[in-house]
């Protein structure tokens, strides 16, 4: 006969995992994933009908076109935002960057619009960089 102290089984690395974070958006993968799982534990006697297939697969086109969908809106709006951005240039702008907890005035002459990381940023004459979000005032032309 073995014996083993239980205590150092149930703490062992091999039994803890770690925690999983619940997503609420079903994305490709993880409808598929559960499509396959459902369809491998279904009771052979009594397997899924071709509707109730043919419904699921239906499901996951229209999943899949609406990522697609909000995909290509994403893309819609950051470049919308670039195009407002850049009737900027030339502008003296005055904005408000957060900093921490508080908030700092930038001011200057819009010479240049960028778009990083789905982010729009001005260049502002002063060599600072803001995003387009934290411009509270505009003046023709770059007067001051």
């Amino acid at each position: 006969m073995y014996s083993y102290d239980i205590t150092n089984i149930l703490n062992s690395s091999t039994l803890q995992s770690t925690p999983r974070t619940p997503s609420p958006d079903l994305d490709k993968q993880g409808f598929l994933q559960l499509l396959v799982k459902q369809l491998s534990s279904q009771d052979p006697l009594d397997p899924m009908t071709n509707d109730e297939f043919v419904s699921q697969l239906a499901m996951f086109g229209s999943l899949e076109q609406q990522i697609n969908l909000n995909d290509s809106f994403s893309q819609f709006f950051s470049f919308q935002k670039l195009t407002q951005a850049s009737t900027l240039l030339g502008k003296q702008v005055i904005c408000l960057v957060p900093s921490g907890d508080s908030v700092l005035p930038a001011s200057g002459v819009v010479q240049q619009v960028m778009m990083i990381n789905d982010s729009v940023l001005l260049k502002l004459s002063t060599g600072d960089e803001v995003p387009f979000e934290t411009v509270v005032s505009v003046q023709p032309g770059g007067e001051s």
